[in-house]
């Protein structure tokens, strides 16, 4: 199915800030505090609901919103983005541009998730980093960064920042050079906007050494879809993540995507996915689980559907 009038920004939390408006940094932090962080334990598997963990905003994330609402992009980079979008995928306009940078979590709500102190330790593979806003964030807990992009133009806003990135695609090719492991797999935000995410999935844990950890993060509910050209289409490979509130289709990732894929889920939390937008809407929100998970080793966390 085609879907060339879907905005792959726009999405289920709460609304964008809309209209032009201008928010100061009280106004701004005031809307960050009102996002929903919290999960409704009677709607969740029992085990599911104990790895729960609550953010509160971090620093670093109200430092960028109050950049992001006082800076959006301008009318003519707007209607250059949505000219170009005509022809080109969202990701390449976006590497050529700059436009719509990204934030999940900061450095320090990153570390409290994964339980780790502030020193920087372990080597990280960020598959589908995009122009590496939120590798950036995520890759200040760990001492080596790799990154995989499928968009050439993002790959090159990667190696600019400094990281060691390739513009390959996991699910078909393998990672150039030498076979290595890394002591954490990352795919934030991608399984839902790829063609084949199972596959995808599958084989980026392959790069996972014995007892590291994944990363998974993915907007709810699940709207999947990916870039050919100007316009989105639907997987090759459906993710199958159902329920129309956000505690259904976390409980069905966890069920119908990590569980057969051999994780278990470690920690996991709620927490806004935010884009910088541009005049009409200055900020694009989607409501985002960002799970910390394990390969399974006997027990399993209880999947089951809630009484």
């Amino acid at each position: 199915m085609d879907h060339e009038d879907r905005d792959p920004l726009v999405g289920g939390l709460t609304p964008g800030i809309t209209g032009g408006a201008r928010l100061d940094a009280h106004a701004a932090d005031a809307w960050l505090e009102a996002c929903p962080r919290h999960v409704l334990g009677g709607s969740l598997p029992a085990g599911l609901f104990e790895r729960f963990v609550s953010l509160d905003p971090d620093a670093e994330t109200r430092t960028w919103l109050h950049d992001a609402v006082a800076h959006p992009h301008g009318r003519w980079r707007a209607r250059l983005h949505a000219m170009l979008r005509r022809v080109a995928s969202d990701h390449d306009v976006d590497g050529w541009l700059g436009t719509h940078p990204m934030q999940v979590l900061g450095p320090s709500s990153f570390r409290a998730l994964l339980g780790v102190g502030a020193s920087p330790h372990g080597t990280l593979l960020d598959v589908g980093a995009g122009c590496g806003d939120v590798t950036a964030s995520l890759g200040a807990c760990f001492e080596s960064v790799v990154a995989t992009e499928t968009s050439r133009p993002m790959v090159r806003r990667l190696q600019a920042r400094g990281f060691e990135a390739y513009p390959v695609d996991l699910a078909s090719c393998p990672l150039p050079g030498p076979s290595r492991v890394f002591d954490a797999v990352s795919l934030l935000n991608v399984l839902d906007r790829c063609e084949r995410p199972r596959s995808l999935l599958h084989r980026s844990l392959a790069y996972l050494r014995p007892g590291g950890v994944v990363l998974v993060a993915c907007p709810l509910p699940s709207r999947p879809h990916f870039d050919v050209g100007g316009h989105t289409v639907d997987p090759d490979e459906p993710l199958d993540v159902r329920g129309e509130t956000f505690e259904a289709a976390a409980a069905s990732l966890v069920r119908d995507v990590l569980a057969p894929a051999g994780l278990e889920v470690v920690r996991w939390t709620r927490t806004p996915y935010l884009a910088r937008g541009g005049p009409e809407c200055p900020l694009h929100v989607l409501d985002d689980a960002v799970v910390v998970a394990r390969r399974s080793e006997g027990g399993r966390v209880d999947t089951s559907t809630p009484p």
